[in-house]
């Protein structure tokens, strides 16, 4: 018997998720790029615990040339290996599910990223009271 399998895997440009890196990074929950190479980007998550102790993750996902910009790789977001992953944090790549299931952002004229639900939201007429 042999598995199947069929998925269809997330790929967004280097720009894309730094601003994905942006959007879900919080007071505690931090995401950032850490290292790119012609073919890893590094991003590292930190969260810490209540006593103030940092303990990093780092992802490493694949990367491919883009064919327009040198400087902004496609990335597949589809971890090939995870380091830091000790003791609390064992299962450390949930937390990286964050990053994947992020919205899809688009890079507004003034340069601000915004998800579609906010741009919706942004150009949808308000309702007007009725005046009685």
């Amino acid at each position: 018997m042999k598995t199947q399998g069929d998925s269809k895997k997330r790929v967004v440009l280097l720009n894309n998720l730094i601003a994905m890196c942006a959007t879900i990074s919080g007071t505690c929950h931090v995401f950032e790029i850490a290292k790119v190479t012609p073919n890893r980007v590094q991003v590292v998550y930190s969260n810490p615990d209540e006593y103030g102790n940092n303990e990093p993750v780092t992802a490493h996902y694949p990367a491919y040339p883009n064919g327009f910009e040198r400087d902004n790789p496609w990335v597949v977001l589809d971890a090939v290996r995870y380091d830091g992953c000790t003791g609390r944090n064992s299962e450390c790549w949930q937390a990286f599910d964050a990053l994947t299931d992020c919205p899809e952002l688009f890079r507004m004229p003034d340069g601000a990223w915004k998800d579609a639900q906010t741009i919706r939201n942004d150009v949808t007429p308000k309702p007007q009271p009725v005046a009685a």
